[in-house]
């Protein structure tokens, strides 16, 4: 191996290893912590930093919602912001966690809330995040029954 490496030196070619995939894997991790932090600090325009600037966002949402379509980033605030005047989310907790660090990732989180209807409940939340140029975005927003 050192004389392969050696060799490859002397030859002039650079051989550059791949990025470690938890250098990827932070991102879109950090992604998935800010959107728990926005819900959890009723900061809904917090979410822009993980907001697609292109396409759309898949949300199927229930009691975070209920929302079921693919929305602009501008809609996605606005719902979670209309969702935060009269509901609250007390906790946010990845769960689970799924990336190969390049093209995708995605979260699995629990969350205590009381809907808009004042109503305690805990429900799942899956998100999946995407890159979009050097940062990690929010693509899909899926509630499910606690």
């Amino acid at each position: 191996m050192r004389a392969v490496v050696l060799s490859c030196l002397m030859a002039g070619i650079v051989v550059a290893a791949p990025p470690p995939a938890s250098k990827g894997d932070e991102g879109a991790r950090q992604a998935a912590a800010s959107f728990g932090r926005a819900l959890t600090t009723g900061s809904a325009s917090s979410l822009r930093t993980i907001l697609p600037q292109k396409g759309k966002v898949r949300l199927t949402l229930a009691l975070l919602g209920p929302e079921d379509g693919a929305f602009a980033a501008a809609q996605v605030e606005a719902l979670f912001r209309d969702f935060l005047a009269a509901g609250k989310v007390h906790s946010f907790v990845v769960t689970r966690y799924e990336s190969d660090g390049r093209t995708g990732a995605l979260a699995y989180a629990k969350a205590s809330i009381v809907d808009r209807d004042g109503q305690r409940a805990q429900i799942g939340i899956q998100l999946w995040l995407e890159p979009e140029g050097d940062r990690w975005v929010l693509r899909e927003v899926k509630e499910s029954a606690g």
